[in-house]
């Protein structure tokens, strides 16, 4: 059969019946059930494991990814996204130090230098 098969219960026996929207229409003998041959939908996974590949190497922007591939930029932004999301969250090695500065110091020293007061 041409069918490729029933999408509900994977049966083989299967017969023309009809067409719709342009596609040829089959019905399956085992359970009744009405379906058409259309291909899968969506992009090929070695083309999302592409773009995550060339974005994860830092020199490739969406755009450019989206332009290589003849996709839309925000189909490589949803793509990229759905793998980060499977990464598990980075831990910190090491201690975190604080560092504060001194706001007023870099002020007075910002304002010397528009003064012309250069050392004092």
């Amino acid at each position: 059969m041409e069918s490729g098969g029933c999408k509900r219960c994977g049966s083989d026996l299967s017969v023309k019946s009809g067409r719709v929207r342009g596609l040829q229409r089959y019905r399956c003998k085992t359970c009744g059930y009405h379906f058409t041959a259309t291909p899968a939908r969506g992009k090929p996974a070695a083309m999302k494991a592409l773009v995550v590949l060339l974005y994860a190497m830092g020199n490739v922007s969406f755009c450019s990814i989206a332009r290589l591939l003849h996709v839309s930029d925000v189909a490589v932004l949803k793509w990229v996204r759905t793998e980060a999301r499977k990464l598990p969250i980075p831990e910190v090695a090491g201690e975190t130090v604080v560092v504060t500065l001194d706001k007023m110091w870099h002020f007075l020293k910002k304002n010397r230098q528009a003064l012309g007061l250069a050392c004092v």
